[in-house]
């Protein structure tokens, strides 16, 4: 597979040449390309990318014209070739972050330009109110949401929805192992596995952990060679039941 340090590189370049020098405040790798973990063709890469006001449109989003030419940077590039599903990047002004902000954590990111700024750094209260937040509040929503557009995925579809399930199933172990740990720092820049065993401790139930680990190993077999569409009607149904499980937690909470 070719290196990483070459693509971040020229992420690094797209950002530079479409924003200016002087409107990047930070751009931070961060997530399992850090953290360790990757699963190969199925992990995404995760940029934040730190700009100045000005580079944003008056409502805080990102100009159609400046969207359009960093896809066409960085669209091109062999993430997956790199052993990553696609990237996956965000914009932010740190001035105005969005309410469930709650910034990566140290260990868990790499500073590529600048640094991580200020307002944007995780803190324990954060982190504790952002899990209790995901698991009543924003799970609920998406799965349902993923488990309607599921009902007429075609067969092509199905690495996409898996993916996509994986996306909020990580949030969810890690926010579950939130409400069994006094160290979230320390937590949230851990491998996945490392909270999953944080789970299985605090629950010891069949229709819980188990099913998440069984998503994780079903995805190392998925995205390795060719797609097995059985194996992944059989992920997405496992995948749905450990969130289903999460969600029934979620509820409890006060």
């Amino acid at each position: 597979m070719p290196a990483l340090e070459p693509l971040l590189d020229g992420f690094v370049g797209a950002c530079r040449d479409i924003f200016g020098e002087d409107k990047i405040e930070g751009i931070i790798l961060h997530g399992s390309a850090v953290k360790g973990g990757i699963i190969p063709g199925y992990s995404d890469i995760d940029f934040m990318v730190f700009l100045s006001p000005d580079a944003f449109r008056d409502d805080g989003t990102l100009p159609d014209q400046a969207a359009f030419a960093m896809q066409e940077r960085i669209g091109p590039m062999p993430w997956r070739k790199a052993g990553f599903g696609y990237p996956q990047a965000y914009f932010y002004d740190a001035r105005r972050l969005p309410e469930w902000w709650t910034g990566p954590v140290p260990g868990a990111f790499r500073a590529l330009v600048g640094e991580l700024p200020e307002e944007a750094r995780a803190t324990e209260e954060g982190l504790r109110a952002g899990a209790r937040r995901f698991l009543s509040e924003t799970l609920p929503g998406r799965l349902n949401g993923m488990v309607s557009n599921y009902a007429d995925s075609a067969d092509e579809q199905l690495p996409r929805r898996v993916r996509l399930l994986g996306t909020d199933l990580t949030p969810a172990v890690f926010s579950l192992a939130s409400l069994h740990t006094d160290d979230l720092l320390t937590l949230w820049g851990q491998r996945k596995y490392e909270a999953l065993e944080i789970l299985e401790e605090a629950y010891p139930v069949a229709d819980g952990p188990p099913l998440a680990k069984q998503f994780y190993a079903n995805v190392e077999r998925l995205y390795g060679e060719e797609f097995d569409v059985d194996l992944g009607r059989e992920t997405f149904r496992t995948g749905v039941v450990f969130m289903r499980w999460a969600e029934q937690i979620g509820r409890s909470l006060d």
